[in-house]
């Protein structure tokens, strides 16, 4: 294995990159330079998305840690404005903005308990889904476009590659042989478009199923602190008859 990976590593130094792309016809730069393009745009998208993944991960352990220390409504809605980037702080402020603006906490000799119960269950419900649906989308943001990549960059690679194949042959054709100055242009191309293809198409995919892994599991911990939610507000509800604490 180990003696593989050296010949690997002795036979890429022996590769000319450049000399190989400024061999390309113009077709072969335009593709490279497209594929280059992609390729850095790709790389912006997984560094921005690393950051902010990263940043919701810890923002939610903070805020997690702050719920088991003091569970109390009022002050988690106002550390909730300080962990902005937490998903599962937005998820306590939404419940607690709806709760609060209905009144769903005050005693109500109008409506029973149990309507009452019903209700804000159902209010809170809707809330919370619309709240974690917003919150996966923000998350997703921009994954669609490194889909895209890892799809686009192997095809324009590979049309390269067929451009420069033909382009070997049409030179095999006109010269009557296979000279190597005939041939090197079309191989350049087919090779070096492969080769850039593969650089754009690779590393967006590793980030694209890591990333998803990552908003997976935040996505858990968003459901789960939903329905600790829902239970927070129906036992609140149920505290000493529906009177607010």
């Amino acid at each position: 294995m180990a003696s593989s990976l050296l010949l690997i590593l002795a036979a890429a130094s022996t590769v000319d990159l450049v000399t190989a792309i400024s061999q390309n016809d113009l077709f072969g730069k335009l593709s490279l330079l497209l594929l280059a393009g992609l390729s850095i745009y790709s790389f912006t998208i997984i560094f921005q998305k690393a950051i902010a993944l990263r940043a919701a991960k810890g923002a939610n352990r903070s805020f997690q840690k702050l719920v088991e220390e003091d569970g109390t409504w009022d002050t988690l809605f106002a550390a909730s404005k300080k962990y902005a980037g937490s998903p599962v702080a937005r998820l306590l402020k939404e419940t607690y903005v709806e709760c609060r603006l209905e009144n769903w906490f005050e005693s109500r000799a109008d409506i029973p308990l149990d309507t009452r119960l019903e209700i804000a269950n159902n209010t809170v419900q809707g809330i919370l889904n619309r709240t974690l649906t917003a919150e996966e989308e923000r998350l997703m943001d921009r994954l669609n476009v490194l889909a895209m990549i890892t799809t686009l960059a192997p095809l324009i690679g590979l049309f390269g590659t067929v451009w420069g194949v033909l382009a070997a042959f049409q030179a095999i054709g006109a010269e009557g042989g296979a000279s190597i100055s005939a041939l090197a242009p079309g191989i350049s191309t087919a090779l070096v478009t492969t080769i850039f293809g593969l650089f754009a198409a690779i590393p967006a995919l590793v980030a694209y199923n890591y990333f998803l892994r990552e908003i997976r599991q935040i996505s858990t911990q968003m459901e789960a602190f939903s329905h600790d939610l829902e239970n927070a507000v129906r036992k609140q509800l149920l505290r000493d008859g529906g009177k607010r604490t």
